[in-house]
């Protein structure tokens, strides 16, 4: 075996300093680069979300993830009598998550 065979490759260029302190500097570009900043919370002036007449507010988009809690809760209906929600669509391409 090679003597560099069990060395890490380097995750970072040789001149690269790792500071103490992580900044986000320049915005990202892309379909997503407005949503995709390493800042939590809302972003930009408060929007109301859609409420209606149930105690369970779905907020959802066509995702893996929102599919799977679509059908968790449409099993509900199916087995719980008196069950039901509210699902209203979000549309994560236009940050509609951070309002």
């Amino acid at each position: 075996m090679p003597d560099d065979a069990d060395k890490t490759p380097e995750a970072f260029p040789a001149n690269y300093v790792v500071p103490k302190v992580w900044t986000f500097e320049k915005p990202q570009g892309g379909i997503l680069g407005s949503v995709n900043a390493p800042t939590a919370g809302s972003r930009g002036p408060p929007r109301p979300l859609p409420r209606g007449e149930h105690s369970l507010q779905l907020h959802s988009m066509g995702t893996p993830n929102g599919q799977k809690i679509t059908m968790l809760l449409e099993e509900y209906v199916s087995l719980i009598p008196n069950f039901e929600y509210d699902a209203y669509s979000v549309n994560i391409f236009k940050g509609d998550q951070f309002g």
